[in-house]
């Protein structure tokens, strides 16, 4: 009774270790993340002692109950892959069980597996099959460290997904098949058949990794281009702004010609009509935004003047920025995707409200960047983008994500009433 109700702890706790290579928890509290592992703990030890005997039918409900604890503590983006993780954490064990059984085969060709449940054997079979099982799943783990929060489409879940259950199909069936006296022979060939299908289940695992490590190499090469797109817009826009300065010097000296001319000749009302022109043109084509720093400056004004010409006002709040020193790369994907998403979706909202709000400041050591928009008609999850050119523009936040995580810093995204609001906090 003991080491079963220490087997089923263990067995959970792997499990867990086991899931959180492949999914993110869920947002429960603590005490509700307890409560449900120890529930699946009792679960697990209720439903081995019930079905100890019956080797497929344990199979299935194990599963089953692993899908089930899956869907309450981590997340559900993907139903194939919880499938897929759940029928994986019952194989790890299973199948770790079955190399050990095995083995000891070798030494002991005339036992029976249901002789092991009532002697000392169990005992020991149990703790080595789960000292494997530890190692198998920290060797998982370190393969997937790197890659598990790429994105796998369904359907090659489902793919994997059909060996593992190939497998346990094996399994059962070896189980079965060596369960008796066997020769020396048999007992080898069944000890490679428990290993193979152990190694080759590994396998699975590792082209995950090379699938993940494929998609996020995509992921990089796209956040590369998206920066080098928005690199060439903003130069293009400074380009374009000098060539206006100039332009504006040369006719403001004409300007001021003209004033001396008509100011020779007594016209004075031709001079008040002259100089309302050029307020005009003046309050029309200044910069509206002088924060202190050169490269916010102009994404800010860039961003200014595209929302104005699609009708949308910026009601800011801003101080001196000339403290923040974000690399110019960096600065560039923040600030720009934070404000391309804002005009995106003010421009689709169904909302009479065309107002984005800005908060650029310095304060307390950090520099906050915030802006609130008119929600657009929700989201995806994880906020991706509803564009059908999704390769381009599925990944703006993601990229502020990465980008702000380079300056040590911290971002959140969320929905408020109808509104979309978007942080980012940075060190200085």
């Amino acid at each position: 009774m003991v080491y079963e109700i220490f087997y089923s702890i263990v067995y959970v706790l792997l499990a867990q270790l086991f899931y959180s290579a492949f999914l993110r928890y869920a947002g429960n509290q603590n005490n509700v993340r307890i409560g449900i592992t120890v529930l699946w703990m009792l679960v697990v030890f209720c439903v081995s002692n019930m079905l100890e005997e019956i080797l497929a039918v344990r199979v299935a409900v194990a599963i089953v109950i692993n899908f089930a604890f899956s869907l309450l503590l981590f997340e559900r983006k993907k139903i194939t892959k919880n499938v897929f993780v759940a029928v994986m954490v019952y194989i790890i064990a299973i199948a770790c069980d079955l190399v050990v059984m095995a083995v000891h085969k070798i030494f002991d060709p005339d036992m029976k597996i249901a002789e092991i449940m009532d002697t000392e054997v169990y005992v020991y079979s149990g703790v080595v099959s789960q000292l494997i099982q530890t190692l198998v799943i920290f060797l998982i783990r370190r393969l997937l460290r790197k890659t598990k929060e790429t994105e796998i489409k369904s359907n090659l879940w489902v793919i994997y997904l059909t060996f593992p259950l190939y497998s346990l199909s094996l399994i059962v069936l070896l189980a079965y098949s060596f369960d008796g006296p066997i020769s020396s022979g048999q007992a080898n060939l069944f000890v490679y058949f428990a290993i193979s299908l152990l190694l080759i289940n590994l396998f699975v695992y590792w082209f995950i990794r090379q699938e993940s490590q494929r998609n996020l190499d995509y992921h990089k090469n796209r956040m590369e281009i998206d920066h080098a797109k928005e690199i060439v817009q903003l130069y293009d826009q400074i380009s374009v702004e000098r060539t206006i300065l100039g332009k504006r010097e040369h006719e403001f000296k004409n300007t001021i010609t003209a004033l001396r001319g008509l100011l020779a000749d007594g016209q004075y009302e031709k001079m008040k009509e002259l100089m309302d022109v050029q307020k005009t043109e003046l309050l029309n084509n200044t910069n509206v935004f002088e924060t202190g720093n050169k490269l916010i400056n102009t994404i800010l004004n860039t961003k200014y003047a595209e929302a104005r010409e699609k009708g949308i006002v910026f009601r800011f709040l801003i101080n001196d920025l000339s403290a923040v020193h974000i690399e110019d790369r960096d600065c560039i994907v923040i600030l720009s995707n934070m404000l391309n998403n804002a005009i995106e979706a003010t421009e689709k909202s169904k909302s009479k409200n065309r107002t984005i709000s800005i908060k650029a400041i310095v304060e307390d050591g950090q520099f906050i960047f915030a802006v609130r928009n008119p929600n657009s008609g929700g989201c995806y999850p994880e906020f991706k983008s509803k564009k059908i050119d999704v390769v381009s523009h599925g990944y703006g936040i993601e990229n502020i994500k990465e980008a702000v995580s380079r300056n040590s810093g911290d971002c959140f995204f969320e929905e408020r009433g109808g509104e979309f609001v978007s942080v980012a906090i940075i060190p200085l």
